[in-house]
């Protein structure tokens, strides 16, 4: 029997136990406010940035946290000797953090002054939010305080993401559009109004993207497996 059903509900009173919808809603309502008053004076990137910078990316720092906090806690030790699999507890993160994610984005997204597709953007906010998640397992593994990953980790996530700036181009070139990164970008750049792809183009920018959240989420899962002793 799967343990995710019993792993997620934890999770979710973890994240409520340390306060971390409460911070993330204070995060969200100042958004909003600025979006209220400013967005007609916001260029058309901007909210593209907003959703790529913070709501999608924020489950990497809070995942790091948390997992820092396990650490001091001993509670990835005691569940190797659980029938709990890697592939659970990773999902049960996954899945918590990338809800706090996509709320945010649904509810930022209808303060927008330019047209939002709203499909578009959830779905490349999903596979973003995700893969960064992932990507944050093996930072956090590295790490062995909260303050040496939140201090360390911005070094690891930046050389990662900054590539993704080859996405304001309006002529994507092919070898940047192959970097996941900057592929999941663009698609949120389309989503927000800020550029316009081809058909062929979003089939490409989402098949890297999905490519390379395939690849972290493996990635992920294996180290978690060496971590409670499995590999």
């Amino acid at each position: 029997m799967s343990t995710l059903p019993t792993l997620l509900s934890f999770e979710v009173r973890l994240q409520q136990r340390y306060g971390i919808y409460y911070a993330y809603g204070f995060v969200i309502a100042f958004y909003v406010l600025a979006l209220i008053y400013l967005a007609p004076y916001f260029p058309d990137w901007l909210p593209a940035i907003i959703i790529y910078s913070d709501p999608a990316a924020i489950g990497f720092f809070f995942l790091g946290a948390l997992m820092m906090l396990e650490k001091g806690q001993s509670t990835r030790m005691a569940l190797g000797v659980t029938p709990v699999s890697a592939t659970d507890y990773f999902s049960a993160k996954a899945i918590s953090l990338a809800a706090i994610s996509l709320v945010a984005v649904l509810i930022l997204s209808f303060f927008f002054a330019g047209p939002v597709d709203h499909a578009l953007l959830l779905v490349a906010a999903t596979i973003t939010s995700v893969q960064f998640i992932a990507l944050g397992v093996p930072t956090a593994l590295y790490f062995r305080t909260v303050t040496s990953y939140l201090m360390g980790a911005a070094g690891v996530f930046t050389p990662f993401v900054l590539p993704a700036g080859f996405a304001f181009f309006d002529h994507l070139p092919l070898w940047a559009m192959l970097w996941p990164p900057t592929a999941e970008f663009r698609l949120i750049l389309d989503a927000t109004g800020a550029r316009t792809d081809t058909m062929t183009d979003l089939l490409i920018l989402f098949a890297v993207s999905l490519a390379g959240t395939a690849l972290a989420i493996w990635f992920a899962i294996h180290r978690l497996e060496e971590e409670f002793g499995r590999s």
